[in-house]
């Protein structure tokens, strides 16, 4: 059962350099989002080396985490605010997160002050008793304290965040993409209570000495096996679900083209950055890849650098029209300048019908009317 921690971190690595390197989002909640991932991998795999008996190997990889581990709340905390505020301010208030990390910095400080045979003797006595090393005292508190506080704090900031989470699950219910991303943050959100009240619970328990739920080893196993098993879904979910790395775009925003000449607006879409997202299709019209015959949305979201539903969205919420009305009308724009260029003079109508991007007469002259609220032989006959 131990290769189960391996397993999630080593997919928590790859989620982390996932989040960082992608492209077009809005990036503060992918960094929060890859912190936590960091962290947890980071425990995973200390874990599996302790219950693996590998720590002897590794002394150097025992007691300097705890500072890390003590402010998983941060991360998990921010990137709910940042997920559903659209924002991020940062508030006084917030220093209250960092209590279990001030208090794992005191008692790190402590333990190196003191000599080199101090901090050997708890690495020792947790090689030797790995299922007793949460009793070993640090400085002001001992390995089950720390381990109690932290968890205690992330339920709190948890329970902070639920007036929230019913907020926002509200906002457009019935969207898909909304949809996904609801349920990707229930999960979490279950998830990590789940595991912070199993975790404080236990940690309580071993603080008075209890044992109220009779718990032996098998049943301890059986914990351990659901603080695997949740660990490993919230770890896989983003691979299966990728949308939740860009979030739902929420707000309208009209950016600018210099093929549509379309406004400007400073507000921000959520979830994708949007001056990227608009130089990206800046650099796309100027190479004419609207103009291929086979370019579709999937190949334009593989140039924006996101899923074509966000792609999608992208179209509707910033234009105000689909990719197949803004790809129209970049066509027909083509088609009115070679034509207004004299291209039809040492050219066939076919050959200005490809240069454009259609795929048949039908459906060029079709959509030139459409968009122009002209037809095809009215226009040649006016042009100049």
């Amino acid at each position: 059962m131990n290769f189960v921690f391996l397993l999630v971190a080593i997919f928590g690595f790859f989620l982390t350099a996932l989040l960082l390197l992608k492209k077009n989002v809005n990036k503060l909640p992918q960094y929060f989002l890859a912190f936590f991932y960091f962290i947890y991998s980071l425990y995973s795999l200390q874990t599996y080396i302790i219950t693996e008996g590998l720590l002897t190997q590794f002394k150097w990889f025992y007691f300097w985490p705890l500072l890390l581990y003590s402010i998983i709340t941060v991360p998990v905390y921010f990137y709910f605010k940042t997920v559903m505020d659209d924002k991020f301010t940062w508030k006084w208030q917030y220093l209250l997160l960092l209590v279990p990390f001030i208090m794992s910095v005191i008692d790190v400080a402590l333990v190196f002050s003191k000599p080199a045979t101090y901090y050997n003797q708890i690495v020792d006595n947790a090689i030797a008793f790995p299922k007793e090393r949460f009793n070993a005292q640090y400085g002001m508190l001992n390995l089950n304290e720390h381990y109690s506080l932290r968890h205690l704090w992330q339920l709190v900031y948890l329970f902070s965040l639920l007036s929230l989470l019913k907020r926002f699950l509200a906002i457009n219910p019935n969207d898909k993409l909304k949809v996904v991303l609801n349920r990707w943050l229930l999960l979490f959100y279950s998830a990590l209570s789940i595991m912070a009240f199993i975790t404080l619970f236990l940690g309580v328990e071993r603080l008075l000495g209890l044992n109220t739920l009779n718990i032996n080893n098998l049943s301890l196993q059986s914990l351990n096996l659901i603080l695997l098993v949740i660990l490993l879904v919230i770890s896989i979910a983003p691979l299966y679900f990728p949308s939740i790395l860009y979030g739902f775009p929420k707000n309208q925003l009209l950016v600018s083209s210099p093929i549509l000449n379309n406004t400007t607006s400073t507000e921000q879409m959520y979830g994708l950055n949007n001056q990227e997202l608009n130089n990206s299709l800046i650099v796309i019209e100027q190479q004419e890849a609207f103009l291929r015959q086979d370019f579709d949305l999937k190949a334009c979201a593989e140039l924006l650098h996101v899923p074509p539903y966000h792609a999608a969205y992208f179209f509707y919420q910033t234009k105000g029209i689909s990719f197949t009305t803004y790809r129209n009308k970049i066509r027909v724009k083509k088609a009115k300048q070679l034509i207004d260029s004299g291209f039809l003079e040492s050219n066939d109508l076919n050959t200005l019908i490809s240069a454009c991007g259609f795929s048949s007469k039908s459906d060029f002259e079709e959509t030139f009317e459409r968009l122009s609220n002209l037809s095809f032989v009215e226009y040649i006959t006016t042009a100049p």
